[in-house]
């Protein structure tokens, strides 16, 4: 699969990201980007359609696969992520919207996305397919954002 090649992260929905962020920092060596708070983000939903997350997320530094750590305020659109796992994958992909409609052709379900399929899913979708991983879709247009906070100072 193409967007198995462009693997960027391991995230993972924890608890507390600062117990998570001092745990595997010691345990691993790991150094993080800056914590950034995403409250609200919509999200889109297949079976209720808009909904929100309230989020505190970081990336493990040096990549080149990077280590995110997710912590979600219960009760919110990531819900839907956890009720399949507290684990995923991340890829790189040129358009988003085209990738989400080449993997529903071949048995993938869609969890949640950036947008609504009107609007092609925006920049991310959370995709599953059996017993196999989670696979988030990331449109390439927003790498240089990442990569410029993945860069910064903490």
């Amino acid at each position: 699969m193409e967007a198995f090649a462009n693997l960027h992260h391991h995230g993972r929905i924890v608890p507390d990201i600062g117990r998570a962020m001092e745990s595997l920092g010691r345990g691993l060596g790991l150094e993080w980007a800056p914590v950034r708070n995403f409250a609200p983000l919509r999200v889109w939903l297949p079976d209720t359609g808009w909904s929100e997350a309230h989020l505190t997320v970081t990336y493990s530094r040096p990549g080149p696969i990077h280590v995110e750590l997710i912590e979600m305020v219960p009760g919110g659109a990531y819900e839907a992520l956890l009720a399949v796992s507290p684990a995923h994958v991340g890829a790189w992909v040129d358009n988003v919207g085209d990738e989400v409609e080449r993997l529903l052709t071949q048995g993938w379900r869609l969890i949640a996305a950036g947008a609504s399929p009107k609007h092609r899913y925006g920049q991310m979708a959370y995709m599953a397919r059996g017993d196999g991983p989670v696979l988030e879709l990331v449109g390439e247009p927003i790498r240089p954002m990442i990569e410029e906070w993945i860069g910064a100072k903490a």
